[in-house]
């Protein structure tokens, strides 16, 4: 079968314009959510009040063509809003008040919609809401009225069906009477065409392109100097030259390693200011782990970390003061961190190269200990190192104290120490070696390098530094005597090891302060001192018996407080009635008046000969 239909109509009863066109509301709900998925939910709320709004204000303006008053008008306009079909019924109740030339001076309308399309619509394809939805009604209220009084009376919607309320009720009133309570409704009647928002997008997304293209042209470079061995002030420089930003780096102590855009008067001044910002603020200010900004009445600086293995080992920055300003400090922020990976990796490299090089140093010592090499080749060889070992040296051996703490964690507290043994010396320029044996880290140091002081002083500065790093640290350090011959360097090593035992009312001990327990180690006569011992000592001189261990530990506080009984009790943490009976019983077993000062005398060589020989542990 075939149908052919030819058909002509025209009716001129249909306006060529403002024509009324038939639609449901089922079409209008579509199209919402043909809207919704198009242009978000966020801007449909815009769109339709701004769409509301042409239609109130075009029915208001024919309302005005009737030469009807205000007060009519406004009763009225519920009515002609309801005859729209957007509503099937409301309540409305307005109180206006007119200065005599009968220009609105106050307006407060409220009311209620009864089976808004929008809500019904919106709830059907949608879903109940997070808030109001007779966006299209709110924006036809505030047309029609705004038309009508000649001036901004704006309609805000209170409760809605479609957000589950039970009615949709809204209020009415001048722009100028809502105050703040309209600020945020505002920006829906002039909201940006998404025309010209996708412009000021892709001008943004643009200019970010651009950045990102100068960001990775800057990355570039820093590698490029990275790879060629460039070091902290050639990279400084460059950075300067590209962002035209004055650039500090510095340690995490604060103190300055190199800067670039700076004349030496202006860096001086800002340091200075950045001084007194931080001694005055020293309580609330922490040093940064993350960036941060810290501003001054002369300057404003963005710092980054430098992170080497999880440390940070100094602070980047980026330095504003005078005419020198940016309006990009996020641009700048990423520019920074780029710069502090790069200072990272080179101090990374210096750091290794500089571990690498005092860890050689370490093996050498240790094969000057294991004589391993005649001493004029030793001494040949320590020129490599800075050292002039033909000259007077001491050695030390440090100590600390290990709590209870697990293989590993040991060993990395053993590697931090020997870091920061590293840094402390190299910094005060004192060309040593340090190495480790047994445990203890060793320490060779030539006579000359501290020149006036003595060496216990300068091993009594390094233990307060150790202390600030590790407060609950406890170090104990023995000093050898001085040697002149390196090849000797074993037996001082011994002489500091002997000393390092004695330190149990002293944290650092010389050999030299040992008097004649030193002589007597040193004689070599091992075999000796143990036979005096066990006579001496008797029943006490059992170093396996735990409670005998007790008891020599009492007598040597006892005799090393020469007899005094409060102190050995504070030491020991005794009472005064425990203390004595254990006095009495050593006297008991060793058979010895412990008042007699020569008997003490004797006994306390004999117990520091047996710690120095590693006889005893107390």
């Amino acid at each position: 079968m075939k149908i052919e239909i030819k058909d002509q109509n025209y009716d001129q009863q249909i306006e060529v314009y403002d024509r009324q066109i038939t639609t449901s509301s089922t079409a209008l709900g579509i199209m919402r959510h043909q809207l919704v998925r198009n242009i978000g939910i966020d801007r449909i709320k815009g769109f339709l009040i701004r769409f509301g709004w042409e239609m109130g204000e075009n029915a208001a303006k024919q309302a005005l063509e009737a030469n009807i008053s205000l007060e009519t008008l406004i009763e009225q306009g519920p009515i002609v809003h309801m005859k729209t079909g957007h509503i099937r019924g409301y309540t409305h109740e307005c109180t206006v008040e007119f200065d005599e030339d009968h220009h609105i001076v106050s307006l407060l309308g409220k009311g209620t919609w009864v089976d808004s399309y929008e809500a019904i619509e919106h709830v059907k394809r949608l879903g109940i809401s997070d808030t109001q939805v007779c966006h299209t009604l709110i924006g036809y209220s505030s047309g029609f009225m705004s038309t009508i009084c000649g001036q901004p009376v704006l309609a805000k919607e209170l409760t809605c069906v479609g957000k589950g309320d039970p009615e949709c009720s809204w209020i009415t009133r001048t722009q100028k009477e809502w105050e703040s309570g309209m600020y945020e409704e505002l920006s829906f009647y002039h909201e940006t065409p998404i025309m010209a928002e996708l412009e000021y997008t892709y001008e943004q997304l643009l200019e970010r392109q651009k950045f990102v293209t100068r960001l990775s042209d800057f990355q570039k470079k820093l590698t490029e100097e990275i790879s060629n061995g460039s070091n902290l002030q050639t990279i400084a420089d460059m950075v300067y030259g590209i962002a035209k930003i004055p650039i500090l780096i510095e340690d995490n102590e604060h103190r300055t390693i190199v800067h670039a855009g700076l004349s030496e008067e202006i860096y001086q001044i800002l340091k200075e200011d950045m001084d007194q910002y931080f001694q005055r603020d020293k309580e609330k200010y922490q040093l940064p782990s993350k960036r941060k900004t810290i501003e001054t009445e002369r300057q404003k600086r963005l710092i980054s970390p430098i992170l080497v293995q999880k440390q940070i080992l100094g602070y980047c920055s980026f330095i504003y003061y005078d005419d020198i300003k940016s309006d990009t400090l996020d641009e700048d922020y990423l520019a920074l961190d780029r710069f502090a990976n790069a200072a990272s990796l080179i101090l990374l490299n210096e750091k290794t190269k500089f571990e690498s090089f005092e860890r050689m140093k370490g093996n050498f010592l240790e094969q000057i200990l294991a004589s391993q090499f005649p001493a004029k080749e030793i001494i040949n060889r320590g020129k490599y190192t800075g050292l002039d070992l033909s000259q007077p040296y001491y050695i030390t051996v440090m100590e600390y104290q290990k709590a209870n703490i697990s293989m590993e964690e040991d060993f990395l507290l053993q590697e931090q120490i020997l870091e920061m043994t590293f840094r402390y010396f190299n910094e005060k320029k004192y060309p040593i070696l340090v190495g480790q044996r047994e445990g203890h880290i060793i320490l060779l140091m030539m006579k000359d390098v501290w020149q006036k002081s003595a060496v216990q002083s300068l091993i009594h500065d390094f233990d307060e530094f150790l202390l600030k790093k590790y407060p609950v640290g406890d170090f104990k350090f023995g000093i050898s005597n001085e040697g002149t011959d390196i090849a000797e360097a074993l037996t001082h090593y011994e002489e500091a090891a002997i000393a390092l035992r004695l330190t149990m009312k002293k944290k650092i001990v010389g050999f030299s302060s040992l008097g004649i327990v030193g002589v007597l180690i040193n004689s070599k006569n091992m075999n000796g001192i143990k036979m005096i011992a066990k006579n001496e000592l008797g029943p006490l001189y059992n170093t396996e018996d735990p409670r005998t261990i007790e008891l020599l530990k009492t007598l040597y506080i006892y005799l090393l407080n020469g007899g005094k009984l409060e102190q050995t009790m504070s030491d020991l943490a005794l009472s005064m009635s425990g203390l004595r009976h254990r006095i009495k019983r050593i006297e008991t077993l060793l058979n010895k008046d412990l008042r007699d000062p020569n008997e003490t005398h004797q006994l306390l060589l004999i117990i520091k000969s047996l710690i120095a020989l590693g006889e005893l542990d107390i």
